[in-house]
């Protein structure tokens, strides 16, 4: 039996999201306990009027990840998938950009969390020979020089006027040598892709129901 790949789900924490930032109308004594009686079928994520109504959609993703994730089989070799600049729903120049590698697991994961939305993003995927983050950080096939290469290679300075990027948080540790050796601040993400909901709930956009359609 093929062994899955760890999408690192076990290190999504909702209420990071919302404790101390919800009041207790509700008659539980935190948002975590009402968190694990969503979790058990018990009640319906709208049906908090204190919560913000920008973390409602990303919310219900993220307790039903289940669904949304793939399950993606390890792999014997590193597997390549796409390379250099992606588009999401049309971005603009205004919009943010991901970057991650181009492992096809991990193409293939990112993409499905982003099938989610209609919030357009530049996605920027780095040539890590195929490894996963996790992978790639051990054996540093995603660095700061390839990072900001593939950044050069697709022409993102062109296509957008901000600069900031957004860092897989496996990856935390290029953020200040990256930004030492450019003009890009970085942002570290979560872990788990499927935590980018809320990561960036407020532009995280549930899809009408035309482009579910679409």
């Amino acid at each position: 039996m093929a062994l899955k790949a760890d999408l690192y789900v076990d290190t999504v924490d909702p209420s990071k999201y919302l404790v101390g930032k919800e009041c207790e109308r509700c008659g539980l004594s935190s948002c975590v306990q009402w968190l694990e009686k969503l979790k058990r079928g018990e009640g319906k994520v709208g049906d908090c009027e204190q919560l913000d109504p920008k973390m409602v959609y990303p919310l219900e993703l993220v307790l039903s990840l289940g669904e949304i994730l793939p399950s993606v089989e390890i792999t014997q070799h590193p597997v390549e998938g796409l390379q250099g600049g992606y588009e999401v729903n049309c971005p603009g120049p205004d919009d943010p950009v991901l970057v991650t590698g181009n492992a096809a697991i991990t193409q293939e994961v990112l993409l499905a969390v982003l099938s989610t939305t209609s919030a357009p993003f530049h996605v920027l995927f780095v040539n890590t020979k195929g490894n996963t983050i996790d992978m790639a950080m051990i054996y540093e096939t995603f660095t700061p020089q390839g990072i900001l290469g593939a950044i050069r290679e697709s022409q993102l300075e062109e296509k957008v006027r901000h600069r900031e990027l957004i860092l897989p948080g496996l990856a935390r540790r290029l953020k200040e040598p990256l930004e030492g050796i450019s003009q890009w601040k970085v942002t570290v993400g979560p872990i788990c892709a499927g935590e980018l909901p809320l990561f960036m709930a407020d532009h995280w956009i549930r899809p009408s129901r035309r482009n579910e359609r679409t």
